[in-house]
């Protein structure tokens, strides 16, 4: 049992260099970056510092968290809405992705989405482009980084068939792993 903690211990002394240097990397490039690891690690301070630190630094940073919440909701938050759009409003908003641009979107809980949002998440991350809740059309073309979060059962998700999997591949174009804040110093 001693033997056992001693090893885990030797293992989270290693995990934590490595996302040090992984963090280094992630500042360096502007690749997509998926953060993987339990709740409260700081997924968020960590996307926070690869954003202040990174080429985007100068634009903003925005962030969603995707849990508990209908998709028509996060739907409307992410790509905004056109006037007279679901809700009845009587003008346009723009959504986080619109409000980010040249900037970083940091979403947490990317896991919790729906199919159809995911869907839309996909064909942005392709071409780039924001069609608001109930227009016709793309509005605008939008230049944004994102960085996502999930917990470990992603991938266990991908294999079950309730996360796409050409989603995952283009969010987790760099794969970040944080430790458990118990293991770390």
């Amino acid at each position: 049992m001693i033997g056992t903690s001693i090893d885990r211990g030797a293992a989270a002394a290693r995990q934590v260099p490595q996302i040090r240097h992984d963090m280094v990397c992630a500042m360096q490039c502007d690749a997509r970056i998926l953060i993987t690891g339990t709740s409260a690690t700081g997924t968020r301070a960590l996307a926070q510092m690869i954003h202040r630190h990174g080429q985007r630094a100068r634009s903003p940073f925005l962030k969603l968290n995707c849990a508990r919440r209908p998709d028509l909701v996060l739907e409307a938050r992410l790509f905004g809405r056109a006037r007279h759009s679901f809700d009845g409003s009587a003008s346009s908003s723009r959504g986080l992705l619109e409000q980010a641009h040249g900037g970083t979107i940091f979403l947490a809980n990317i896991g919790q989405i729906g199919r159809g949002l995911q869907a839309r998440l996909l064909h942005f991350l392709e071409h780039g482009e924001i069609r608001r809740v109930g227009a016709d059309t793309a509005h605008a073309a939008v230049d944004v980084r994102v960085i996502s979060a999930a917990d470990h059962r992603l991938f266990e998700q991908v294999a079950a068939g309730t996360f796409n999997p050409e989603l995952y591949y283009r969010l987790n174009v760099m794969h970040l792993v944080m430790p458990p804040v118990a293991r770390r110093r």
